[in-house]
């Protein structure tokens, strides 16, 4: 069995919801060189809510093995998922990993928040027969600084995208797909909802777009800002220079993506240029204007065209 080493280097893709996250983890996946753990927002939530490390502070003391038999029974019962209110979270775990393995490793490891979270990733490495290890969460673009000193060796991949291209997005995805009775309840007022989502987008990528600043100055080896637009548009050289800087190998099953698609184009063959720029003509006039004003310095800076 693979077994992931302590230092491995693990690849951390962050960045606003709907920037093209799950496409940077589909493409890492498929290279063969690499297993992605799904989000989980084991680190921290991006508005402030509880993250998952500081619900299993909940649970006890990390030194007693009873707290972490504890924990074992709250990831393997879906109980830690519905207590921070996300019930996908951990199923990439659950299924990758059997329930006694963890455990047995898990009281081996290093007591500690950083301990946990590596277990975590390096058990779902093994799973897939990868000496690497990495994780997607969108939020944990706000802990970046957390997770380059947990794992100083690490990469972290920010994906950007245009924040009318995700408005667009965003506004689409939760009143078709979210499943929390307050969004539900926020769709029957369509002038709320929008309202919300414009402002929430704002907030978000302006909080982005500044870390992104901090983070490239910090960390020029560690980080790298990845854009949505010319990854599906100019895939083989992006892509090319994305692995170069992860260190891995470009093969041509890294540039021969099966399904990456994903919105207007579920199960499409290959890379979906057109996603770069459909959103123009489907945003109104005033969430464009306002997005375009408020977020404009950034944008630029960002490399979004006007």
């Amino acid at each position: 069995m693979t077994t992931v080493a302590e230092s491995n280097r693990p690849i951390f893709i962050v960045g606003v919801a709907r920037s093209g996250t799950t496409l940077a983890r589909t493409i890492l996946q498929h290279s063969g060189q690499v297993a992605i753990a799904a989000e989980n927002h084991f680190v921290g939530h991006v508005q402030g809510r509880r993250s998952v490390r500081d619900e299993l502070h909940r649970v006890g003391d990390l030194s007693d093995d009873a707290t972490l038999r504890r924990i074992v029974e709250l990831i393997y019962s879906g109980e830690l998922a519905r207590r921070i209110g996300q019930e996908p979270y951990f199923a990439w775990l659950v299924k990758a990993v059997d329930r006694t393995r963890f455990e047995e490793r898990l009281l081996a490891a290093e007591r500690s928040d950083r301990g946990i979270f590596k277990l975590m990733l390096d058990l779902y490495a093994e799973s897939k027969g990868m000496a690497r290890s990495g994780e997607k969460t969108p939020a944990h673009v706000r802990q970046v600084d957390t997770l380059l000193e947990w794992f100083p060796d690490a990469r972290v991949v920010h994906m950007v995208r245009d924040p009318r291209a995700i408005y667009v997005s965003e506004l689409r995805r939760r009143r078709e797909h979210n499943v929390r009775r307050s969004y539900r309840l926020l769709t029957r007022i369509p002038a709320a909802y929008a309202l919300y989502v414009m402002l929430k987008t704002t907030v978000l990528w302006a909080d982005a777009a500044d870390l992104d600043a901090s983070y490239a100055q910090r960390y020029p080896d560690q980080y790298r800002r990845q854009r949505f637009e010319d990854l599906v548009q100019h895939p083989e050289e992006q892509i090319t220079d994305l692995f170069d800087f992860l260190g891995l190998e470009v093969t041509p099953g890294s540039l021969d993506q099966k399904v990456v698609s994903v919105g207007f184009n579920v199960g499409r063959q290959g890379f979906d240029a057109e996603a770069a720029t459909r959103w123009r003509g489907q945003i109104s006039a005033v969430p464009s204007r306002f997005l375009a004003a408020t977020l404009g310095a950034r944008m630029r800076r960002m490399g979004c065209e006007s």
